[in-house]
């Protein structure tokens, strides 16, 4: 790599430096380059005195003011003369301010610290650069008078064509001399070559335009690089996601593929259980039409007993009525079995008496009695068609032996007196 330029600028006009310092110290912007606007530029108090920088317009006039000159300053003389030092985009932002920083001191040390105007460090740009402005003071010992002399601080190589028609360096000048010494001193330590004028020329060093011709192109390239740079680094980013991507979605699929298998003999074993329960539904289905079948004749012959039992009650429940019409008649003859325990019991004179009771008595038992049999022979007439019908023949004695017979058994039931009216006679 090769040291960055020093590009000398002269400053013949006094009204110009108002500008300039404005642009050096970012009060002011004038120029369409790539300034962040981050404020990253550090300003140099060249003097001990000075509590902050000094800008290069008061600076140069304070100078002027201090200097001892035989003759006035006139207005056409060059009073500061700038040089730019530039990192070249070799080093890192660290490296590049400890490179600066050394520029500035060594050009206050050459030329006199006095004489050192303004100091800017640019951090806020593609390259990190440094603006230094010298007063070219030159200081006569023998008389003590200062006198201004650009053209002998920094005057250029003298040069002359030769027999060949080419130009060659006749003597040099201290323009030259100043770029080997900063190189030797500064730059060689950072690892930058010696420096070739006709290289430098080549290259389109020749002017500050060139210069920011060249440092553009190589400031585009950059950030040229530093974007497929950053697109690389995103491809590689996305082809790690995408790989992990992949990787788990083939760690998906054999886990799925797994699974589908377990799902696979689970539905094989469910339809196998399917199978199973409709052999069972159907064989229950056909025990169900056995069992509905079974339930039909039940119920036919559940209500053939029902018919049968509801006869047989309607035939008891008459019996029953009966009985309790010939129970009450029995009731009814209770005095008179009485009345003939007390006929036996009494006198001749006595018995007159009790059997004309006796016999009023039975009267209405008599009378009460036929109507109830009368009552019970309907009944039992009508329950008894049925064996009529059969050729059975059951006459109205027959019933009503049959009703005193059931009444017999119902008063032997409760004590009922065992005289006939006969007996009692």
């Amino acid at each position: 790599m090769t040291v960055a330029p020093l590009i000398a600028m002269k400053s013949s006009q006094v009204k110009s430096f108002d500008a300039v310092g404005r642009e050096l110290d970012r009060r002011a912007h004038t120029y369409a380059n790539d300034i962040d606007g981050s404020g990253r530029h550090i300003g140099y108090r060249c003097r001990a005195e000075d509590e902050r920088p000094v800008p290069l317009e008061k600076a140069v006039e304070r100078r002027m003011g201090e200097l001892k000159t035989k003759r006035k300053v006139r207005d056409n003389q060059v009073r500061a003369m700038g040089f730019i030092v530039s990192s070249n985009d070799a080093l890192d932002e660290k490296t590049a301010r400890e490179f600066l920083d050394r520029s500035i001191n060594w050009f206050g040390a050459r030329y006199g610290y006095e004489n050192l105007l303004a100091a800017q460090i640019h951090l806020d740009e593609g390259t990190p650069h440094a603006h230094i402005w010298i007063a070219p003071v030159i200081h006569d010992r023998e008389t003590g008078f200062d006198r201004l002399c650009a053209k002998e601080l920094f005057a250029p190589d003298k040069r002359r064509k030769n027999a060949a028609g080419k130009w060659e360096v006749t003597a040099q000048g201290t323009m030259s001399r100043l770029q080997e010494d900063f190189w030797e001193q500064v730059a060689k330590p950072y690892g930058y070559e010696r420096p070739l004028r006709h290289e430098l020329r080549a290259k389109g060093y020749r002017s500050l335009d060139a210069y920011k011709v060249q440092v553009g192109t190589t400031r585009a390239l950059k950030s040229e690089i530093e974007t497929l740079e950053g697109a690389r680094d995103k491809a590689k980013h996305s082809a790690v996601i995408a790989k992990r991507e992949l990787d788990g979605l083939e760690r998906q699929r054999v886990e799925t593929r797994a699974k589908l298998g377990a799902v696979t003999e689970q539905v094989d074993e469910k339809r196998a259980q399917a199978a199973e329960i409709d052999r069972r539904i159907a064989e229950k289905m056909a025990e169900l039409d056995r069992l509905d079948g079974e339930i039909g004749e039940k119920l036919e012959l559940r209500n053939e007993v029902g018919d049968e039992i509801q006869r047989e009650s309607a035939r008891l429940e008459s019996l029953r009525r009966g009985t309790r019409a010939v129970a009450r008649d029995v009731e009814e003859l209770r005095p008179v079995a009485a009345e003939i325990g007390r006929w036996e019991a009494a006198g001749r004179a006595e018995r007159g008496t009790i059997l004309d009771s006796i016999t009023a008595r039975c009267a209405g038992a008599a009378r009460a009695a036929r109507a109830a049999i009368e009552e019970l022979r309907d009944r039992i007439w009508a329950l008894m068609r049925p064996r009529k019908a059969q050729g059975g023949g059951y006459g109205l004695d027959e019933m009503v032996r049959d009703a005193t017979e059931a009444a017999k058994a119902w008063n032997r039931s409760h004590e009922a007196p065992t005289r006939s009216r006969g007996q009692a006679r």
